[in-house]
């Protein structure tokens, strides 16, 4: 819902006045595009979940997913030029990559040639707080009075979305600061984590051997809770048996931590 409502918005805000009304549909399907590789989760493997953002998210790859969209596109818009067209849809794709990078479970950008997943981390994977200021214009253009705004509303939400983002990122900032003044010692690994409702909240994991300490942190007020303890590394021969596997091996590089 979010990716179609950041296309929508988009097109609201900088093409529609330009291209027409096309822009609208052209940016909402193509702000979904990425997530083909979601198919792979019709397999009915509970591995398949290791492929979600590879295929369908790789800067190698994804020029040629939207040709083929905009092939279709063609079809349906061909007073359209081509070359807008297709910047179009490549547009509203990279933007979905943008938004899948600011939650933290990342994006194989270079697949298949490289495993690295990057990620920002600065915002759930489901935050209502964007996706409401994104579907404002769209709630606020059915009253009456304020139909012939859609356009300056749109441009007013997507910059209220950038603002929001980037407020985001400064909480995360400060998140990690908290986390990091918790221990006179360094950590093994130290991750926040984005929290649902808003940037207020952060998840914080601090390892420290095989002990996982896990907290709840306020950045604001620099408060920090003490939510569970986990250990995953045990003396059990079937777990080092079961760790020494390929598909265990892409498990635990998929998942940072136990959150």
């Amino acid at each position: 819902m979010t990716h179609t409502l950041v296309g929508v918005g988009l097109a609201n805000a900088f093409f529609r006045k330009r291209m027409g009304k096309p822009a609208v549909p052209i940016l909402a399907l193509a702000s979904n595009l990425p997530d083909i590789d979601a198919v792979v989760v019709l397999t009915g493997d509970p591995a398949a979940i290791l492929l979600r953002r590879t295929f369908g998210h790789s800067l190698f790859l994804l020029p040629l997913w939207a040709l083929a969209l905009s092939l279709v596109f063609r079809r349906f818009y061909p007073q359209l030029r081509w070359g807008s067209l297709f910047g179009l849809t490549l547009l509203g794709a990279l933007v979905h990559l943008f938004f899948d990078l600011v939650n933290s479970f990342g994006v194989v950008l270079l697949w298949p040639f490289s495993d690295w997943r990057p990620e920002f981390g600065i915002i759930f994977i489901i935050d209502l707080i964007l996706t409401g200021l994104l579907a404002a214009p769209l709630l606020l253009s059915r009253i009456p009075s304020m139909r012939g705004a859609v356009v300056s509303l749109s441009r007013g939400a997507v910059a209220l979305a950038a603002v929001y983002v980037l407020f985001c990122a400064v909480a995360r900032t400060q998140a990690q600061q908290v986390l990091n003044s918790a221990s006179a010692r360094p950590a093994d690994f130290s991750y926040v984590f984005p929290e649902p409702l808003g940037p207020h909240r952060w998840r914080g994991v601090w390892r420290e051997g095989k002990r996982y300490r896990i907290y709840l942190i306020h950045p604001f007020s620099g408060r920090m809770e003490e939510r569970d303890q986990v250990v995953t590394e045990i003396d059990d021969p079937r777990v080092e048996k079961a760790r020494s596997t390929a598909p265990a091996r892409r498990v635990e590089w998929f998942f940072k931590a136990p959150v």
